[in-house]
């Protein structure tokens, strides 16, 4: 019978050969298995020979085949494959030992096999003994190998498609939980979006304090510029103030100067009063002079009689007329031109204090305007900075009103952020839960792929085993029909010859029933003499 390793022999270099069997039948095609270690990037140039086990050099191999190259590799995990040499190539049988050696391009030796045989099947190699237990007893079945073969076959296959129902299941597991993560992502970015939404709101809020910050700063700025102009207006109304007093002073010193020269012109009017009124007693002596001579003139009509006797009283009286006449003239120029040069300085300085008077009156009447403007404009400044401060107040009421609500939304925008964040973190935590049992789901899919893998590829080996050992029964099969069919000649030789034998023995019989007739014993013997020939 022949037997075959069918567990993963070490070999030199890294490589594996799988399954490699004791001995091979000539004239069937050999399939090798191997395996490549991680790592190994195989190319096509490397090949599989078939070595003697003496053979020390890479030329002295008997038959070789190219290499496979895999069409996809598993970074991390080893490369499996398979080759098959022809029938037409093997070595003879005999007892010579051999083994496969893999090579790579660089010509250097990576891996090698056990030693095997190539020799002829045994009929007795293909039965297989089983040891059964029924009710106590152990019986021993002799069945065939392929047999065995093809129910672990079966066993396999089965097994096969208990893992891809399985596969299928943790599949289909899997695409509900993607679809789970999913929702899941959905979900935490609508809470991202309102979150974003939020924030944006609550960026809106901020710009808004800050307009109403930079307003407030704005108009805090006016103000001061604002108080900054009153305090200069202050000061120019403390200063044209002072003037004010100094020209008033001064207003005031003329016009006690103007009191003194209406005093003195007051006296010179009285002087001139009381010269005015010499004048009329003297006109009134005058006048009483006049009406005296009048009177004197009608008494010297009427003593025109008398003119003669009074005419030198006459001449006297009009003398003295002329005297006081003259010494009135006298009187009046010596009193009135002093009273008049001195009524015309009074009048010209009067004049002149009337005109600085005017001229103080002037500045005064400007430095008056003056002052009405300084203070009308300080009623106007003042008048807006009540207006700004009532404006500041409105607008400090309006940002305590608006600071209150942006406290009350900000506080209600961090209740929900912290809602959304737990929210986020509950999702997170769900997602982190998912992923490590998505993770979990593949590690252990993984580990089924890799168990179905190993079974597929321990499943293939044993099918090639099977096909190897079915092909190695055919052969055993062609061979027991190559004898069956010698026997069958062999037999129909045999049957020839026995038939032969027999119509020899018949005729024979024939003749001596004719040539003599004997007794029943005689007939008997012959019969007795034919049967051990049979």
């Amino acid at each position: 019978m022949e037997e075959s390793s069918l567990n993963r022999v070490p070999s030199r270099g890294g490589v594996n050969f799988l399954n490699v069997a004791r001995t091979y039948i000539p004239n069937t095609k050999v399939e090798c298995h191997y395996t490549l270690p991680p790592g190994t990037m195989p190319s096509a140039s490397d090949w599989i020979g078939i070595f003697k086990v003496e053979a020390a050099c890479v030329r002295d191999y008997h038959t070789f085949v190219w290499s496979s190259v895999p069409e996809s590799t598993t970074d991390g995990s080893p490369t499996h494959a398979s080759v098959q040499f022809q029938a037409s190539y093997l070595p003879k049988p005999g007892a010579q030992l051999y083994q496969f050696r893999y090579v790579n391009r660089q010509g250097r030796v990576c891996g090698q096999s056990p030693p095997f045989q190539f020799r002829e099947p045994r009929p007795m190699d293909e039965l297989v003994t089983l040891e059964e237990a029924d009710g106590g007893s152990d019986i021993l079945l002799v069945v065939p190998k392929a047999t065995v073969l093809q129910n672990q076959l079966d066993e396999s296959q089965q097994e096969r498609n208990d893992l891809m129902q399985l596969k299928l299941q943790l599949e289909d597991q899997v695409t509900e939980l993607r679809s789970r993560v999913q929702e899941l992502e959905t979900a935490l970015s609508t809470a991202r979006r309102e979150h974003s939404e939020l924030t944006e709101q609550y960026k809106g809020l901020s710009r808004s304090h800050g307009e109403l910050t930079e307003e407030r700063d704005i108009l805090s700025q006016q103000q001061g510029e604002h108080v900054a102009r009153i305090l200069e207006l202050e000061d120019d109304i403390q200063t044209i103030s002072d003037k004010v007093l100094m020209k008033e002073v001064e207003l005031d010193r003329v016009r006690d100067t103007v009191k003194a020269l209406t005093r003195e012109q007051e006296k010179l009017l009285g002087q001139l009063k009381e010269v005015q009124a010499d004048k009329e007693r003297n006109e009134v002596e005058f006048q009483m002079v006049q009406e005296e001579n009048c009177r004197l003139t009608v008494e010297l009509q009427e003593a025109k009689g008398r003119q003669e006797e009074q005419g030198a009283q006459v001449q006297r009286l009009k003398d003295k007329v002329a005297h006081m006449k003259d010494a009135l003239a006298q009187a009046q120029q010596k009193v009135l031109e002093p009273l008049k040069e001195q009524l015309r300085g009074v009048q010209e300085l009067a004049a002149s204090s009337q005109q600085k008077a005017a001229l103080l009156g002037e500045e005064l009447a400007t430095a008056a305007g003056a002052r009405d403007r300084t203070i009308s404009e300080l009623h106007r400044s003042r008048l807006e900075v009540a207006e700004v401060s009532g404006r500041l107040a409105e607008l400090s009421l309006h940002m305590k009103e608006e600071k209150c609500q942006w406290s009350k939304e900000r506080t209600g925008l961090l209740q929900n952020m912290e809602a959304e964040k737990d929210k986020i973190l509950k999702l997170s935590a769900e997602i982190l839960r998912l992923e490590k049992t998505v993770q979990e789901e593949r590690s252990q899919s993984h580990v089924f792929k890799t168990e179905l893998a190993r079974e597929k590829d321990s499943s293939l080996v044993q099918l090639s085993e099977s096909k190897r050992e079915l092909t190695e029964l055919r052969s055993a099969l062609r061979v027991l029909q190559k004898e069956k069919e010698q026997l069958q000649a062999e037999k129909q030789e045999l049957l020839e010859y026995m038939r032969k034998l027999e119509a020899r023995l018949e005729k024979v019989a024939d003749e001596k029933w004719n040539e003599d007739a004997a007794t029943e014993d005689e007939e008997a013997t012959p019969g007795l003499s034919l049967s051990p020939v049979l």
